[in-house]
């Protein structure tokens, strides 16, 4: 028989000497992977907390407004960390046609007017209380709720100063945790909420941070005590929402910072304000030219007509808006308004600023009501040329 050789003290030891280096080598490789994983984790977890929030408080900002009754603010409260609306969001009511959504098993609630006796400080405010009375549509309460959004230091992280929660709160009901782990960067200059008011050239500025808190005191919206900051509130066109997310760093101890923003616009802001309307509007006087300039870098015409029949300074009081019509002196139809402009003035201007020079014009005006129903007729200016 042939003698078999084993494997002598040296070759064993080389071998657990090279299996323990390999063995080494891949636990460190997997602990590496294993920390990127989670930290990779940690970041999408942190994004998709932050592209949560804002886009839950996009849904519901974009129908602020619907579903007002007459006097009623679409604007309650705007600040940079909170903001508070009115919406017929919800309704258990299948017959509700003005409620964005139908839940039969929603909180009775909060799916109705806050009363005048629910009365309770607005977010993060110490003196503001709403409301002031109880809207109502003739001796019907309105459906439409108050719903606010504002952001509240979290105490349940130790050591941190700039994590907060953001909260949700309808009418009077408690408050709900929409998500946490929001954070303020001392070094991010945009706050949680900024809002823009179009200027008289249909350009959005923004409302300065210096000017807040707006908040909408009138009793009545749309009265001659709607003056000053109630006023602002309902100027607002558009919300930019503007989030960081913090995710901590498995292997650096630190937190990654993830950043969200979202502009939204203010749908029915300056467009519903009542709830019955009338006839179909009559024409508006064609507009006439107050000045018009070819200077450089500036070029514009600038138009004036009074009130239509319909106004709600005169006739059946339902008038929403202007829309106002440009075309060149060849073209057939009017084609879409290039803007609108809210009713209920004595006197009406604007002021366009997207002509051409040597360009021949013609504009008109149509006045809508909330029905909508737009005047037929559109009656149109002299012809305008720009030098």
């Amino acid at each position: 028989m042939r003698n078999r050789r084993g494997f002598t003290l040296i070759e064993m030891l080389i071998s657990v000497t090279l299996l323990l280096f390999i063995t080494g080598a891949a636990v460190q490789f997997l602990r590496s992977q294993t920390s990127l994983v989670a930290s990779a984790t940690a970041k999408m977890d942190a994004l998709q907390n932050a592209e949560f929030a804002a886009t839950q408080i996009e849904r519901e900002l974009r129908e602020a407004g619907a579903g007002v009754v007459d006097g009623q603010p679409m604007l309650v409260q705007i600040d940079s960390e909170a903001i508070t609306f009115n919406a017929n969001m919800v309704s258990i009511d299948s017959g509700d046609v003005a409620a964005v959504y139908q839940l039969r098993d929603a909180d009775t609630a909060g799916v109705r007017v806050m009363w005048k006796s629910e009365r309770m400080l607005l977010p993060n405010q110490s003196t503001y209380y709403y409301p002031d009375t109880t809207y109502m549509s003739g001796a019907v309460p309105s459906s439409a709720e108050t719903i606010s959004y504002y952001f509240r230091p979290d105490s349940t992280t130790s050591g941190q100063t700039n994590d907060y929660l953001l909260m949700r709160r309808v009418n009077a009901r408690p408050a709900t945790l929409v998500a946490r782990g929001i954070v303020k960067d001392p070094r991010d200059t945009f706050p949680f909420f900024t809002y823009y008011k179009a200027d008289s050239t249909n350009t959005l500025v923004q409302i300065l941070e210096s000017k807040m808190p707006l908040i909408h005191k009138a009793i009545i919206h749309d009265t001659p005590a709607d003056t000053g900051m109630s006023a602002q509130t309902d100027s607002v066109k558009a919300v930019r929402i503007h989030f960081l997310a913090a995710a901590r760093d498995a292997r650096t101890g630190k937190d990654a910072l993830r950043s969200v923003e979202i502009q939204v616009r203010m749908m029915n802001s300056g467009l519903l304000k009542f709830s019955s309307c009338g006839s179909e509007p009559l024409p508006a006087n064609a507009p006439t030219l107050v000045t018009n300039t070819a200077g450089a870098p500036v070029k514009f015409v600038k138009l004036s007509w009074p009130p239509a029949p319909d106004d709600n300074l005169a006739g059946e009081k339902d008038l929403e808006r202007y829309a106002i019509f440009r075309k060149t002196s060849s073209a057939a139809s009017w084609g879409d308004p290039v803007v609108s402009i809210a009713a209920g003035k004595s006197t009406y201007t604007y002021t366009d600023n997207a002509v051409v020079l040597g360009g021949t014009y013609v504009y008109g005006v149509a006045p809508q009501d909330c029905t909508p129903s737009m005047a037929q007729t559109i009656n149109p200016s002299v012809l305008v040329t720009i030098p």
